[in-house]
């Protein structure tokens, strides 16, 4: 009955999603406090205004102005049921999507959604110096000046001798507010995580949230992971069933081909093509 209900909300959502999509300008948002010790990249949103935490398999990304965050690296942000990429502002869930595969070079990895970076690799010794549509920060180096001279001691002293590494987080009117970059402060906590732990068993004491429906999926579905915004006491996207598509063995042995019967609707329960193999 639940999994029924969420359809329904789904579907009746879809048609705002097919509108074009303008993201509120950044001047009139509340960016979070950047992140510190990202699982993986760190990304800024495809609106180009704020950065968090690129977005792991199975967790929530997009929502209005992409607010839930995007995904990391060989990473979609999906739908939740179907078999295409989410419209915003919808949520969607990171996943591998075979319809629309990612490249591993990263001068390769343009994305259309995502606003302009520059900055550079080094591959097989030498700096790669790009400048990509991405929401990945993922440059090992900012520019080509710094590409170049990697290796050179004084280099180094000159360029980052009035630099500070310290950084850290301090909880401030009932928010972590984390920085870097400032030698003379002291921090409470060494990053992100722990200042938005403490924060949120301060806060949180007297809080009793809604109870989380466990959830069963079909065996070629999996459970999304629930998000709860930073700071916050209780999850506000819950878990949902969805496609993992990596279950589908979508090909035929050698030397048979394949005829359709019928194509998945990327609903769980139904998430994978169903066809023949004949000779």
């Amino acid at each position: 009955m639940r999994f029924g209900f969420v359809l329904f909300i789904l579907s009746s959502f879809m048609v705002h999603g097919l509108l074009a999509y303008n993201c509120t300008a950044c001047e009139n948002r509340t960016c979070p406090p950047r992140p510190f010790g990202c699982q993986g990249n760190y990304a800024i949103d495809p609106c180009g205004c704020c950065e968090h935490c690129a977005k792991q398999m199975w967790e929530p990304c997009g929502g209005e102005n992409w607010e839930l965050g995007y995904c990391g690296r060989h990473l979609r942000c999906a739908n939740i049921t179907g078999n295409g990429l989410v419209e915003i502002p919808l949520a969607g869930v990171c996943k591998y999507m075979d319809k629309y595969p990612t490249t591993s070079y990263h001068w390769e990895d343009d994305d259309e959604i995502c606003p302009e970076q520059s900055g550079c690799y080094v591959t097989t010794g030498v700096c790669d110096c790009v400048t990509k549509r991405t929401c990945i920060s993922d440059f090992r180096f900012s520019s080509q000046e710094i590409c170049n001279n990697r290796e050179d001691e004084d280099f180094h002293v000159k360029y980052f001798k009035n630099i500070c590494f310290n950084g850290g987080c301090n909880i401030i009117d009932e928010r972590c507010v984390c920085e870097n970059g400032h030698c003379d402060r002291k921090y409470q906590f060494s990053d992100d995580q722990k200042c938005n732990a403490a924060l949120v068993k301060q806060k949180c004491v007297n809080v009793t949230c809604p109870n989380m429906e466990d959830i069963k999926c079909p065996k070629d579905s999996v459970a999304t992971r629930p998000y709860t915004p930073p700071g916050e006491c209780c999850a506000t996207v819950p878990s949902f069933c969805t496609c993992d598509f990596e279950t589908c063995n979508n090909s035929c042995p050698r030397g048979k081909r394949k005829i359709m019967v019928k194509e998945s609707d990327g609903i769980p329960g139904e998430c994978c093509d169903r066809f023949l193999c004949l000779l």
